[in-house]
């Protein structure tokens, strides 16, 4: 390329000049943004930057805590502590019944020569009761015998249901307490309480026609002892019947 003198060089110097600041006059200018618009861009990308580092805080603490994220081969996994299962505590056993009362033997003895009826339970007397019992003409029978049946108050008379065996007159009568002794071979007896004797007859004189006689509260009181199938023994040492 040959030499330029200084009044070319000048010259193409000029043109290059002009050229340039054409092509800057063409460029576009770029206007400046809103300040909303700005702000809005701004916190879009703390949000951005915000979640990256949660992010990566949340899978470093997987990590440390040996749980394996989804997708991704850890190394060994620290399985999660199991705690055991609660033992269920042992059933009460259910509350006793309010009916159920405590059993007890309970045996009775009438004596016919002593005039009484004792109540027994195991080797301790309960209680021995004033009694008047059958008359040598109507004796009350003797032996072991069973309570077979008990009633508060019951009606007896001479032509129904009878207060013994082989009674004697016309009577119509209702008694309190009455307890009914059977024995093996069908022979039988009542206790009822018979409030029309007095002191001087109970625990001193056999009068009835073959019953065994108690006074109410007596009767009352051997009522509530005994129960059916409770044995009584009647015995009579005085005439040899030891029962």
């Amino acid at each position: 390329m040959p030499e330029l003198d200084d009044h070319a060089r000048s010259e193409h110097d000029d043109r290059i000049s002009s050229a340039l600041s054409g092509l800057y006059a063409q460029a576009p200018v770029a206007l400046p943004l809103p300040y909303e618009t700005v702000r809005r861009r701004g916190a879009g990308r703390r949000r951005r930057r915000r979640a990256a580092v949660l992010g990566v805080a949340a899978v470093v603490c997987a990590v440390g805590l040996g749980v394996a994220l989804p997708g991704r081969q850890q190394g060994a996994v620290v399985p999660a502590t199991t705690w055991p299962a609660p033992v269920p505590a042992p059933a009460l056993p259910p509350p006793p019944s309010a009916s159920a009362t405590p059993s007890r033997a309970v045996a009775g003895y009438v004596d016919l020569t002593a005039h009484t009826v004792r109540v027994e339970s195991g080797t301790t007397t309960l209680r021995t009761l004033p009694a008047t019992a059958g008359r040598p003409d109507f004796p009350t029978p003797t032996g072991v015998m069973k309570v077979a049946e008990k009633h508060a108050s019951l009606h007896v008379s001479s032509s129904g249901p009878r207060l013994e065996p082989s009674g004697e007159g016309e009577y119509d009568l209702t008694l309190l307490w009455c307890v009914r002794l059977v024995a093996e071979d069908g022979r039988w007896a009542f206790v009822c309480g018979m409030q029309w004797y007095g002191s001087d007859t109970f625990g001193h004189q056999n009068r009835t026609a073959g019953a065994v006689g108690l006074s109410t509260e007596d009767a009352r009181w051997f009522f509530d002892q005994v129960q059916v199938g409770d044995p009584v023994s009647v015995v009579d040492p005085g005439s040899g019947h030891a029962g």
